[in-house]
């Protein structure tokens, strides 16, 4: 099995791959794979079980409407949004044995926070790279790109996602993986050394990752993810509130495929009363349609007849001819 070993992060390109454009694409997931995004997005429940143990440089966390510094020790909730700066890592760790590592700009969203040991823990990325680690048999993380999901098994895999493809490398263990573009056949089963490539119209599964896709992974990503769990067990830290948010800092998920923007607008409603969010919303109206009715109600009101238009404005009856 080839092993995870090279040169240090290249900073220029999110995944190392695919570097024929920036612009984040959203293609269209299948049907099936894309249920799993529905999740509703309210408060956490009690005893969260997600913390985040590790952070190198800043990772700014998005929670409802309001921009926050991440910090060592918060827990994670359902519709967090995390974004790891140029330079930065954030680990996070589950109670379930499951550890995440997010590398230089990553942006993921958490779809689902296990809350106990039968739920799974679901996380949409769009751009980065990112080490998943399971420990315990039974655990179950999902991993949802524009291009394919990622349900791992066991094992410790490595993903990375750029504007035009993603790739994953299986260190050990095993994971299903469901391509966008595989409709109607079985997921493919990726077992350790399998690396695959896929884009929005195709799939491709070797026996070894590339010498560009080693070369973008951070050098702590070459290791066995730390575990520092155990110093947070008892310790809760808040984030740090920075700002409320702007259109830009949230453009990539309110123009995400429609079974994650559409839970945004009454996510983000309060904000459209700013000016400069509600410009930015009515600019870019025709990604987010569903956005409408919020900004322009008057258009949503029941439309009066004529009948109704004509009632107490006809001229009074004349009085009788007494000719």
């Amino acid at each position: 099995m080839p092993s995870l070993s090279g040169r240090a992060w290249a900073p220029g390109g999110a995944a190392g791959i695919g570097r024929r454009g920036n612009r984040v694409r959203f293609a269209q997931l299948r049907h099936w794979a894309l249920a799993l995004l529905a999740w509703p997005w309210a408060a956490a429940a009690a005893d969260p079980t997600v913390t985040v143990t590790l952070l190198e440089g800043p990772t700014t966390l998005v929670r409802g409407v309001t921009r926050y510094a991440l910090a060592e020790g918060v827990r994670l909730q359902p519709g967090d949004i995390l974004e790891v700066s140029d330079k930065g890592l954030a680990e996070m760790e589950f109670t379930d044995g499951v550890a995440l590592a997010m590398g230089p700009k990553t942006r993921a969203l958490a779809l689902s926070v296990p809350h106990g040991k039968p739920a799974p823990g679901d996380f949409y990325v769009t751009q980065g790279v990112l080490k998943l680690a399971i420990a315990k048999q039974g655990a179950r993380l999902r991993v949802v790109t524009p291009y394919f999901t990622l349900q791992a098994v066991d094992g410790t895999f490595v993903l990375a996602v750029s504007g035009t493809e993603a790739a994953v490398f299986m260190e050990s263990g095993e994971a299903r993986l469901a391509s966008r573009h595989s409709k109607g056949t079985a997921p493919t089963r990726l077992k350790s050394g399998d690396f695959y490539t896929g884009d929005d119209n195709k799939g491709n599964v070797t026996t070894r990752p590339t010498p560009a896709f080693i070369g973008a992974l951070p050098k702590v990503f070459l290791d066995p993810l730390p575990s520092r769990i155990a110093r947070y067990k008892d310790r809760q830290a808040q984030p740090r509130p920075l700002e409320p948010v702007k259109y830009a800092e949230v453009e990539t998920w309110l123009k995400a495929p429609p079974e994650i923007r559409r839970p945004m607008p009454a996510r983000f409603h309060s904000r459209a009363a700013d000016p400069a969010f509600r410009a930015a919303l009515v600019e870019n109206l025709k990604f987010h349609p569903e956005w409408d009715p919020i900004l322009f109600p008057e258009k949503y009101q029941p439309k009066e007849t004529e009948a109704d238009s004509g009632r107490g404005t006809a001229a009074p009856p004349r009085p009788a001819d007494k000719r």
